[in-house]
């Protein structure tokens, strides 16, 4: 009886020390590829899954209640009929306000880079970190650094340094891959994993990554007991993220930040003073100038 009590307690002792970071969900569609064989796409999608979810990606214990949702959306465009993919991947990731129902968008992003793996049917995704053999698990796997490191960013102030800095040695190792998408060389406008590892540890952005902070954290988060004084954070974020257009204007990493708040923030102005609007207008027409028309439309009361 004692032996199984101990037995039992270092069963609980290890479920607690390792629960998953992700609540992803996996997507991958088929619809561009003709083929008899469809049961290896669903194989595909329940892999990653298991792939994705069961994985212990940090050192970090993780409720239930507190994995960080994502999706995944894997679309394949060509199929060999054996083991070869070309896909594109579209990743969109959230985090809760607190004492709300409501989440938050962190990310919104597809990738430009094609991305092509090998993959055999009821065979594991096989991953190692120090080592690059495998460019699905390797993808998948910055990709979820990149997602924990958001999250984290959210959290406190540059919380997700260290993996973005995993996410960078991923990127480091994959160099000598045959695959698109790790080097700088292939991609023009400075785009691809290369570049997003390399941005996000930048000293340049760092004001970026401040205002995730305050946005989300000093801003979203209080705003249900102090409206006025979370708002005032956002609208802090805001002039941060001018600091960054500054140095580096139509920059990869503002891109992507404002692709997941541009309409959180129209909405998060929509009802307030015409001065007010107009001051945070004039700034985000500024960075994200594609989208100018869109902050023309702000409400004002």
């Amino acid at each position: 009886m004692k032996k199984l009590s101990t037995l039992l307690l270092v069963i609980f002792i290890c479920s607690i020390g390792f629960s998953q970071e992700l609540n992803c969900r996996i997507s991958v569609n088929s619809s561009n590829v003709q083929t008899t064989n469809k049961q290896i796409f669903q194989s595909l999608q329940k892999d990653i899954s298991e792939f994705m979810n069961t994985t212990a990606w940090t050192k970090y214990v993780f409720k239930q209640n507190e994995r960080i949702e994502c999706n995944i959306q894997i679309t394949v465009n060509k199929f060999n009929g054996l083991d070869r993919f070309e896909t594109t991947l579209q990743i969109t990731s959230s985090r809760p306000v607190y004492n709300t129902s409501l989440n938050s968008p962190m990310l919104n992003y597809r990738e430009k880079s094609d991305f092509n793996f090998r993959y055999i049917e009821n065979q594991p995704i096989e991953y190692n970190e120090s080592s690059y053999s495998n460019n699905l698990a390797y993808v998948l796997a910055f990709y979820t650094y990149i997602i924990i490191g958001f999250d984290f960013d959210s959290y406190s102030l540059f919380g997700g340094e260290e993996f973005f800095q995993t996410a960078q040695k991923l990127v480091s190792n994959a160099q000598s891959s045959p695959e698109k998408g790790w080097k700088a060389f292939e991609s023009t406008d400075q785009t691809n994993r290369y570049f997003l590892a390399k941005d996000l540890v930048s000293p340049i952005y760092k004001p970026l990554r401040e205002a995730t902070y305050k946005y989300h954290r000093l801003g979203m988060d209080i705003m249900t007991d102090d409206l006025t004084g979370g708002k005032k954070q956002i609208t802090n974020s805001i002039q941060l993220l001018q600091k960054v257009h500054k140095k580096k204007a139509d920059s990869f990493l503002m891109r992507i930040f404002m692709d997941a708040k541009r309409k959180e923030i129209i909405n998060i102005y929509s009802e307030s003073p015409s001065t007010e609007v107009k001051s945070v207008s004039s700034i985000l027409k500024l960075i994200d100038i594609a989208h100018a028309d869109d902050y023309n439309k702000m409400g004002t009361k």
